[in-house]
Order: C-alpha cells, then sequence, then structure tokens
C-alpha cells in the first residue's frame, strides 16, 4: 500500500466572483391556499363552518430590497356550480398566524366576504422566499330569509399585494 506524497508544500487560494441582480420583471410572487368546508346540513338555517387552507400563503419577493407591504384578499359570492344560484353567505373570516422567522405578519378574523381585507403584512427583512404560518377560514352562511339550495357551490378568493408604508 503507497501513501501519496504532496508534490507542492505551498497552500494556494483563488476566488471566484458573481454578480446577481434583481430582476426587472415578475420580482413578485404569490400562492394562496384553497380552502374545503366539508359536507354542512342544508336543512340548518345558519351554517358555521371552519377549514384549514391546504397551504400557507407563499410570497417571493426578488425586488433586491425588503420593500413593505401588505397583502390584501377578497371573496366572491359562492355560486352553485351547475348554475347560478347563491349560497346565502354573510361572513368569511380568514386568520393567517405570523410566519416563524417575524418577517411576516398575520391578522385575526378579518372578513374578506365581498370587500378587500389586509389579511397579512411585511415584517422586517420581508424579501426572498417568505412563508406564512397556518391560515384558516370561517364561513357564516343565513338561510333564515333565504332557501339554501343543495349542491355544490364555489367562490373566487382575489389576492392582491401592495407595496409601500
Amino acid at each position: 500500500m503507497s501513501s501519496d506524497t504532496a508534490i507542492d508544500s505551498q497552500n494556494s487560494t483563488a476566488n471566484g466572483y458573481i454578480n446577481v441582480i434583481a430582476p426587472t420583471t415578475n420580482i413578485w410572487s404569490l400562492t394562496a391556499p384553497n380552502f374545503n368546508f366539508g359536507t354542512q346540513t342544508s336543512s340548518a338555517s345558519v351554517i358555521n363552518s371552519n377549514a384549514t387552507g391546504d397551504a400557507p400563503i407563499r410570497i417571493v419577493n426578488l425586488s433586491g430590497s425588503s420593500t413593505s407591504f401588505s397583502l390584501q384578499q377578497s371573496i366572491s359570492d359562492f355560486k352553485l356550480v351547475s348554475s347560478s344560484i347563491i349560497l346565502p353567505t354573510t361572513a368569511f373570516y380568514i386568520s393567517v398566524a405570523n410566519s416563524a422567522d417575524g418577517k411576516l405578519i398575520g391578522s385575526s378574523n378579518i372578513n374578506i366576504f365581498k370587500q378587500n381585507g389586509v389579511v397579512l403584512r411585511s415584517g422586517t427583512g420581508a424579501n426572498g422566499a417568505l412563508t406564512s404560518g397556518a391560515v384558516t377560514a370561517q364561513l357564516t352562511v343565513d338561510g333564515t330569509n333565504k332557501v339554501i339550495v343543495t349542491g355544490s357551490y364555489q367562490a373566487t378568493i382575489t389576492s392582491t399585494l401592495v407595496t409601500g408604508p
């Protein structure tokens, strides 16, 4: 068995260089969760149902700076998938937990039904890939004055990132 012998006993160092600049387009991206409230009994006059989002909110800020921002959301009417019948919804509350690193600050019980509500704000150093804590929602339906028609309903959540203080 032979052993290796160093040919040169002098140590040498080298450098590697790279310049990275922030992109000029598509510098922000957002992924928001879906909510499934399961099956509810339509014979009840009031439905109060909770659901946890299928993922946290994920925001990517590639602007190269810690620009302050907020996330606003709103949700449309819940419409019967097979027709234009509307579920008599009275509220849709969103709660978002803070990110583990404190870079995203969540909100509690923000009603976003057919109106914008700020559900998340940036914290200190909010750049790069950011992930909120758990996202939950509460759906309130009042069928005391309108019949709740049996079927599958769907609504659309619109998310808007707003930069600045």
